[in-house]
C-alpha cells in the first residue's frame, strides 16, 4: 500500500508539472514583455540604439505568446478568455503605437499605460494558473481519495477471503472435502440443543467402506484414496441440502439428518448404499458399504451415548454380512 501512495505521489507531481508548464511559462514571457517594454521606452527615450536589440527580443517573445495561445485553445479557461485576450490585445496594440511614437511625451504616456495592463495581464495569467492548481487539486483529491478507497476494498477482499479460507480449512477435510470431525461436534451438539428446546427430531447415520484395509493392501494407498474421494463425492450428491455430511476418521463418515427421523434418514442411507455400489469398482469388484442409522431421542442424555449406539447399528451391519443398513 505505501508503494501505491508514493507512486501516487509521483504520478500527481509530474501530471501537475505538466498540466501547469504552459502557464508558467507565460507568467515568464508576459513578465517579459512588461519589462521589456519598459526598457525598450527608455533606450529610446535616450536614443540608445540598443533599444532595436531590445525590440526585437519583445517581437519575439509575442510571438511564442501567439504560438502557445494558437496551439493551446484550452490555455485560458473559458470564463477568462474575455479579459485575458482583452488585455492582451491592448498590450500589443499599444505596442504597435510605442514602436511608431517619436514623441517624448507620448512614449512615456504610452509605457505607462503598456506597463499597467501589462502587469494585469501577468497577474492575471497568475490567477489563472492558481485556478488551474486548485481544480486540478481538487481533482487529484477526489482521484487520491477513490485510490484509497478501492484499496481499503480490496485489503478488506483479501483479508475476508484469506480469513473464510482459514475458517473452511479448520473445519473441512482435506482429502474428501467433507466437513471433519470439529465440525461435527459442533453440529450435533446444536441439534441436540434444538432438540431439548423445540423436539426437533434429527437422525444420524455413521458410514464405513467395507474391506477398505484389503483395498489399500491390494492397489495401493493412492487408490484407497480415490476411493475415499469417490464415496464422499457419492453421499455429497445424495444426501439434501440441510444434510450435514462429515469424515468421521479413516474410512468412516457420519452424516446428520437435521429433522429427519429415522425411517426416511434410512431411504437416504439405501441411497447412498446402492450408488456407491454401482458406480465405484475396482477388478470388477464393487466397493461396498456398511451404515448404522439412529434417531436422537428422549432416552439419550448425552451425544456420546446416541452416537454409540449408532456405532453398534454400523457394528451389527458389518459382522451380519456387510453392505447393508442397520437401524437402531
Amino acid at each position: 500500500m505505501l508503494i501505491i501512495v508514493i507512486l501516487n505521489q509521483i504520478f500527481i507531481q509530474q501530471e501537475l508539472k505538466k498540466y501547469t508548464e504552459y502557464d508558467t511559462i507565460m507568467i515568464n514571457k508576459l513578465g517579459q514583455i512588461r519589462g521589456g517594454i519598459q526598457r525598450y521606452s527608455k533606450l529610446k527615450l535616450i536614443n540608445n540604439k540598443k533599444y532595436i536589440i531590445v525590440q526585437k527580443n519583445i517581437n519575439q517573445i509575442f510571438e511564442i505568446i501567439n504560438n502557445y495561445l494558437n496551439n493551446n485553445p484550452s490555455l485560458i479557461p473559458y470564463d477568462r478568455i474575455i479579459s485575458f485576450y482583452d488585455k492582451y490585445n491592448s498590450v500589443q496594440s499599444l505596442w504597435e503605437q510605442i514602436q511608431k511614437a517619436n514623441d517624448k511625451d507620448n512614449l512615456l504616456k504610452l509605457s505607462e499605460q503598456v506597463w499597467k495592463i501589462s502587469n494585469e495581464l501577468t497577474c492575471l495569467m497568475t490567477k489563472i494558473a492558481k485556478q488551474k492548481v486548485k481544480a486540478f487539486e481538487k481533482i487529484i483529491y477526489i482521484f487520491s481519495l477513490i485510490t484509497i478507497i478501492v484499496i481499503i476494498i480490496v485489503i478488506i477482499i483479501v483479508y475476508l477471503l484469506v480469513r473464510i479460507g482459514l475458517e473452511k480449512s479448520t473445519i473441512t477435510d482435506p482429502l474428501t472435502k467433507l466437513y471433519n470431525r470439529l465440525y461435527f461436534n459442533n453440529q450435533i451438539n446444536y441439534l441436540k440443543n434444538q432438540y431439548e428446546r423445540n423436539k426437533k427430531p434429527f437422525s444420524a447415520m455413521l458410514i464405513d467402506i467395507d474391506n477398505f484395509k484389503k483395498i489399500n493392501d491390494t492397489y495401493g494407498h493412492h487408490i484407497g484414496d480415490e476411493v475415499l474421494k469417490n464415496v464422499a463425492k457419492i453421499i455429497k450428491t445424495t444426501i439434501r441440502k440441510t444434510d450435514i455430511a462429515c469424515r468421521y476418521g479413516g474410512e468412516e463418515f457420519i452424516i446428520l439428518l437435521p429433522e429427519t427421523e429415522k425411517s426416511k434418514a434410512k431411504e437416504i442411507a439405501e441411497r447412498i448404499r446402492k450408488k456407491i455400489e454401482s458406480s465405484i469398482q475396482y477388478d470388477d469388484n464393487p466397493v461396498t458399504i456398511s451404515a448404522g442409522v439412529g434417531e436422537f431421542n428422549e432416552k439419550y442424555k448425552t451425544i456420546h451415548h446416541f452416537i454409540h449406539d449408532v456405532d453398534e447399528g454400523l457394528y451389527v451391519a458389518k459382522r451380519t454380512g456387510k453392505n447393508k443398513i442397520i437401524t437402531v
